[in-house]
């Protein structure tokens, strides 16, 4: 299996090399930043772009060059523009960025049998998209410090044979980092494993994590428990 071997390429660099090749038209691409998925072939080259919405593109130009393990998938926050030649559709990517995934998993399992650690973040955005949990982090970092983040499945309720409910606890260990600036996050929670093939409807997601009150006390957040996220589950 090869390792991930992702580029980012400077987007403000490649606007002005498209815009400096004609002295009275000027164009700038038609870019989309989202979370997406992306497809690899057996060469481990990026085959196929599927966003949250809409239908899964073929990937006529990756400018980054990227390559994942051969035949794999991988979530990813991407630049990309959406072409269309001869009725066609495909996607170009300007820039791809790996998104920590992690699979939920209990307090009996490793990693987390030795203990759970919750150092505070903050939430910039949350959503449900793609069969994933998805957020948007800020976190205070020095930026020397590699930061662990894990999702902790804390209850698991199947209410009836189509319904499941699910509450998870953000793990992030900040290894000891100093909180001088801020930096984001981006994490992209499966789901896939709530989801029993021609049964289950309904996935309803409840999220809680620790941060830091107005008096800068660590405290725990469950604003996301209460109605929490429903993810409807298409296909079955």
């Amino acid at each position: 299996m090869r390792g991930l071997k992702l580029h980012i390429i400077c987007f403000w660099a490649l606007l002005l090399a498209v815009t400096a090749c004609g002295d009275d038209e000027y164009y700038y691409p038609s870019v989309q930043l989202e979370f997406v998925t992306v497809e690899a072939g057996a060469d481990g080259t990026l085959q196929r772009l599927i966003p949250d919405k809409g239908e899964a593109l073929p990937i006529s130009k990756d400018r980054t060059g990227s390559t994942i393990a051969s035949n794999s998938s991988r979530r990813v926050l991407s630049n990309y523009e959406k072409v269309s030649s001869g009725g066609v559709s495909s996607a170009v990517i300007y820039a791809v960025q790996s998104l920590v995934a992690p699979e939920p998993k209990s307090r009996n399992e490793d990693p987390y049998k030795d203990g759970v650690v919750t150092d505070p973040v903050d939430v910039t955005s949350i959503w449900l998209g793609g069969g994933y949990l998805n957020m948007i982090l800020n976190l205070k970092v020095k930026g020397d410090v590699q930061h662990v983040f894990g999702m902790v499945e804390e209850e698991v309720i199947e209410e009836t044979p189509f319904e499941t409910e699910v509450t998870l606890l953000l793990y992030h260990n900040a290894s000891g980092d100093l909180e001088w600036y801020n930096r984001r996050a981006y994490i992209s929670v499966p789901l896939s494993k709530y989801v029993k093939e021609g049964q289950t409807k309904k996935v309803t997601v409840r999220f809680k994590y620790y941060t830091y009150d107005k008096a800068g006390n660590k405290v725990e957040e469950d604003k996301y428990m209460e109605p929490g996220f429903d993810y409807v589950v298409s296909g079955n």
